[in-house]
């Protein structure tokens, strides 16, 4: 009894072992298939910035100058704009709710100085 004993638990430890492994390599390969594709985000997301990056300017230069001087106002100092972009649509309809919202959201936001 003590011989048949034995062999079963050496039977039982080497099926939870191999279960072991067997969840831990799933895992790994799922690890795996999401680094995969998160890579490939990515590089989706490079290959849009150049695109963005090289097309041709919509804003003049008098709308950026004066975007410029604002926010130079506000944050006290010499910088670079480097991107401007419409959060809404002119034809979308504005509300108190949402204009409340993004004044909450870009009040949030606080600038630091370059040193």
């Amino acid at each position: 009894m003590n011989g048949n004993f034995t062999s079963e638990m050496g039977a039982l430890t080497l099926v939870g072992v191999a279960i072991v492994f067997s969840v831990l390599t799933i895992i790994a390969l799922v690890v795996a298939f999401f680094k995969r594709l998160d890579d490939h985000w990515q590089k989706q997301e490079e290959v849009v910035d150049a695109q963005a990056f090289e097309k041709e300017q919509t804003i003049d230069m008098t709308t950026l100058m004066l975007i410029s001087a604002a926010v130079a106002t506000v944050v006290g100092g010499r910088f670079r704009v480097r991107k401007i972009h419409r959060l809404l649509s002119p034809k979308t309809k504005r509300t108190p709710w949402s204009n409340r919202g993004r004044l909450t959201l870009q009040g949030s936001h606080t600038i630091r100085r370059r040193k």
